[in-house]
């Protein structure tokens, strides 16, 4: 039987920036609050991700992902959270994050960082940090990069009430399950999935 397609609708409410942060506090009183998963990375190169929240003074309202380019070196044609390799002049790994942003994007004005999630680990075995950001511009127009193929702003709160699934997948010999939601563009599974569904399971 064939996974249910979700529509994202075009609006939906927003959620309070309260409840955002309370997230990520519940995040970090977690047993480990700097891991997600239990798979080890290959390599000690780090990442980081950006969890782009946009809204307004009422509450976060959309998501902001991006589809990779089919010639982009990591990931190609998948549905990800804007990011990548942490190089050897980033401050941080929030700056990195915002490094990425601009390079993808074309964002590096109005964002204000709210806070890092729990790492997790991507296919290439890579441990990749998320760092959220609140997002306020009136008139968002993020412009894809060379590697982006499109941009995608998806509902927040359509986001927590999709019809997401389970998926089992096996990697270098290990079995383990991942969350996995049918969009009309194609499917969100793997790391991505997985720390947006743990991030939403903290924000119910």
């Amino acid at each position: 039987m064939c996974a249910e397609v979700w529509t994202p609708p075009a609006e939906a409410p927003p959620i309070p920036w309260e409840r955002v942060e309370a997230s990520l506090r519940l995040a970090n009183r977690r047993g480990d609050p700097h891991r997600l998963t239990q798979q080890h990375p290959e390599s000690d190169r780090r990442a980081a991700v950006a969890v782009v929240l946009w809204g307004d003074s009422a509450g976060a309202r959309k998501l902001l992902l991006v589809r990779r380019g089919h010639t982009a070196p990591q990931h190609p044609g998948e549905l990800a959270f804007p990011g990548g390799m942490v190089e050897p002049f980033d401050r941080d790994l929030p700056a990195t994050a915002r490094r990425e942003l601009t390079e993808e994007l074309g964002l590096s004005e109005g964002l204000w960082e709210l806070g890092c999630f729990p790492d997790g680990v991507a296919k290439a075995r890579t441990r990749f940090t998320p760092v959220l950001f609140r997002w306020e511009d009136p008139d968002p127009h993020p412009v894809p990069g060379p590697e982006i193929q499109e941009a995608l702003m998806l509902p927040l709160q359509g986001l927590l009430e999709a019809p997401w699934t389970i998926q089992e997948l096996e990697l270098l010999g290990e079995r383990f399950k991942v969350p996995r939601l049918e969009l009309p563009t194609g499917p969100l599974w793997g790391a991505t999935a997985g720390v947006l569904k743990a991030w939403l399971e903290l924000l119910k």
